[in-house]
């Protein structure tokens, strides 16, 4: 944080007339300020010890503050307060408060408490408590405490209690938040998100107190909600490895984690049908339903891909099966469970001279039709039975 004000201040000294007394304590109010640079202005080298109601800059100027209007070809620099409106080609810098609203090309930077709207082609950079709205096309920081809106194109940056956070790459979060935070990559809050996170790839939050929406999650501590994705981790969680066994492979090893709730399962198996070796990995997802301490209900569906023969062949043999299981929870970390299950195979294995092959997996059916398009189906109940660990 002093390294981002020292950046901010060097800044401001670069720019014509910084070099000027931080003084604020005897500002002038002017109606109206035209210049051309400062000190090249209505208001000559007093630049900086007026607050304007009007102010119109040619390049850039240096003012002590803006109580209404300001434009700007390319910066404009506040030393105290900005209160109303402010357009830069290039960028604003306030030294003290904003309140209102801003646009710049490139850049909105401000030292002070900052309660306004912010629109930046570059980035809005604020040091001080914030409340409002920010949009940029990359980066939205503020480093202390915001309560508001957050819109950009690769990054925003805060921290505070009420806030939500929109991002086509990166949000980034810290303390608790209570707000929603949406990003096209990924979204990581350092404290409790009592909320909602929606990442294209990746959600992380120390403490999860809401829903978590991505393909890959991670939780450190599980208050009250649940991560839904392809893979979610959470510490204190559901995890647990089983080995089982069903009608079409005989022995089944799958790895669940994620909540109760909603778990997610790697899987892989084996079996042997017509002289055949079968190998099969899937992916699936379940939840369970507790009837007492010791009895669950599961409901799960996956989806295998079964090759025949060989660790691995081309062409679609899909094992897809909705199980509906009884658990009993002998100990903390021994379950047996078993019940049915409803099964569709889907194939379009070809033979050599490019002719479709029947699915050979299924150990009978009671619905076989091949489509026109080449695609075998096949249905068939069944049943599973496994310990879990």
């Amino acid at each position: 944080m002093k390294k981002i004000k020292t950046i901010i201040l060097a800044v401001s000294l670069a720019l014509p007339g910084i070099l000027q007394s931080q003084d604020t304590t005897a500002l002038k109010t002017r109606t109206v300020q035209l210049g051309f640079v400062t000190p090249l202005s209505s208001n000559w080298v007093d630049s900086w010890n007026c607050t304007n109601k009007f102010s119109v800059n040619i390049l850039g100027g240096y003012a002590g503050g803006i109580n209404g209007a300001e434009f700007s070809t390319l910066v404009s620099v506040l030393k105290t307060d900005m209160k109303g409106a402010q357009f830069a080609g290039l960028g604003n810098i306030v030294i003290n408060d904003v309140k209102g609203v801003q646009f710049s090309g490139l850049f909105n930077i401000s030292q002070g408490k900052v309660k306004a709207a912010q629109f930046a082609g570059g980035i809005n950079l604020n040091t001080g408590t914030t409340k409002g709205f920010q949009s940029s096309l990359l980066a939205n920081i503020n480093i202390d405490t915001t309560t508001g809106f957050q819109a950009s194109g690769v990054l925003n940056y805060c921290k505070g209690a009420k806030t939500s956070q929109l991002s086509v790459f990166t949000n980034i979060h810290k303390g608790d938040m209570d707000g929603l935070q949406i990003a096209g990559f990924s979204n990581i809050n350092s404290g409790r998100q009592s909320g909602v996170q929606i990442g294209g790839i990746f959600n992380y939050t120390r403490k999860l107190k809401g829903v978590q929406i991505g393909a890959i999650n991670y939780v450190d501590s599980l208050e009250k909600g649940t991560p839904i994705g392809f893979l979610s981790f959470v510490k204190n969680g559901y995890k647990s490895f089983e080995v089982s066994s069903n009608e079409t492979m005989y022995g089944v090893l799958s790895f669940k984690t994620g909540t109760r709730q909603f778990y997610n399962i790697l899987s892989v198996g084996g079996g042997y049908r017509n002289n055949n070796y079968l190998f099969a990995y899937g992916y699936g997802i379940g939840t369970l339903i507790a009837l007492s301490p010791k009895v669950d209900i599961g409901i799960e569906g996956l989806c295998y891909q079964v090759n025949v023969g060989a660790w691995h062949k081309n062409g679609l043999n899909l094992l897809n099966k909705l199980n509906l299981t009884v658990a009993w929870n002998v100990a903390r970390h021994l379950t047996f469970f078993g019940g049915p299950s409803w099964n569709v195979t889907v194939s379009d294995i070809l033979d050599e001279f490019g002719n479709p092959i029947e699915s050979s997996i299924a150990p009978w059916s009671v619905f076989d039709k091949t489509t026109d398009s080449g695609y075998n189906i096949k249905m068939y109940p069944g049943a599973t039975i496994g310990v879990r660990f």
